[in-house]
C-alpha cells in the first residue's frame, strides 16, 4: 500500500511471533499498511490469517517482535492505548456493573490517561458519552447489569465503551459477531459515520461485511498481506468479477 503523509495510522515492517516451548509461530510477517479518516479500512482474511494479532499490535495491546507502529504521531504503546478505542471479538464486560456504570468507569479511566496535547474537559466527556450511547443504540439497557445482556447488546456496549472517551482511532476485531441482521446494518452505518472524522479499522472474515463497509480493503493470508486497495482495484488486480472470487483466489 503506497505511503501518504496524511495517514493517521502507519504500520511498517511489523512482525509478531508467538512462542511455545521451542516452537515459534509467526502470526504477522513484515506487514505494511496505513489507515486514515474518510473511509473504513477493512482487514479481510480467513481465521488464522493474523488479523487479530495485527490489530492488537496496532492498538498497543501487544508488542511486535519488530517493526514500527505510529498512531497520530505516537509510537509508545502506552500513548497509543490512550488514543485508540479497541473492541475485541468477544465482549469483555464486568457483569456486576450496569451499562451506565461501565461507561462512566471507562471514561474516568481514560481521563486519567490524558491524550498527548489534549486537556481533559468534563463537557466534552459528557458529549462523547451521550454520542456513544446514541450511536450504538443502547439507551434501553443503560440501567441493566452487564451480566444480563444479550450477546448483541453486549457487543454494542463494548463499542460504546470504546467510543465514550472520543478516541482518535477506532479498531474493531470481528465487529459483527453476535449481532442480528438489523443490528449489523445499524452498526455499519454508525461506523461509516465515524470514519468521516477518524480512522476506523475493522477485521472480518465476512465477504458481505467487507463489501458493505467499502473503503480500503487489506486481504491477509498466513500472516501476510496478499492484496490491498479498494474493491475496484482488487478486482482489477485479480481479474475477477466479485470480491468473493478474488478472495478465494488470493487465499486458496
Amino acid at each position: 500500500m503506497p505511503e501518504t503523509e496524511e495517514a493517521a495510522v502507519t504500520v511498517r515492517s511489523l512482525t509478531k511471533c508467538y512462542r511455545s516451548g521451542k516452537q515459534t509461530t509467526a502470526a504477522c510477517r513484515d506487514i505494511n499498511f496505513q489507515a486514515r479518516a474518510g473511509a473504513i479500512t477493512t482487514l479481510l482474511g480467513p481465521n488464522g490469517a493474523g488479523k487479530s494479532s495485527l490489530l492488537k499490535c496496532t492498538a498497543g495491546i501487544l508488542l511486535p517482535d519488530s517493526g514500527d507502529i505510529c498512531v497520530c504521531g505516537e509510537r509508545n504503546p502506552a500513548g497509543i492505548r490512550s488514543l485508540v478505542g479497541y473492541v475485541g471479538e468477544q465482549p469483555s464486560l464486568d457483569g456486576a456493573l450496569t451499562v451506565a456504570e461501565s461507561l462512566l468507569l471507562e471514561q474516568s479511566l481514560h481521563s486519567r490517561q490524558q491524550r498527548p496535547g489534549r486537556q481533559a474537559d468534563r463537557t466534552d466527556g459528557q458529549t462523547a458519552l451521550r454520542q456513544a450511547v446514541k450511536l450504538t443504540g443502547i439507551e434501553a439497557v443503560l440501567g441493566k447489569k452487564c451480566a444480563g445482556l444479550s450477546k448483541g447488546y453486549a457487543q454494542r456496549v463494548s463499542l460504546a465503551l470504546a467510543l465514550c472517551f472520543d478516541p482518535a482511532v477506532l479498531i474493531l476485531d470481528e465487529f459483527s459477531g453476535g449481532l442480528d441482521p438489523a443490528q449489523t446494518v445499524a452498526i455499519r452505518a454508525a461506523l461509516t459515520e465515524l470514519a468521516a472524522e477518524k480512522p476506523v479499522i475493522v477485521s472480518t472474515h465476512s465477504i458481505s461485511d467487507a463489501v458493505a463497509l467499502g473503503g480500503s480493503l487489506v486481504i491477509m493470508k498466513g500472516g501476510s498481506i496478499v492484496c490491498s486497495g479498494n474493491l475496484t482495484e482488487i478486482l482489477e488486480k485479480t481479474g475477477k468479477k466479485t470480491l468473493e472470487e478474488a478472495f478465494l483466489l488470493l487465499t486458496a
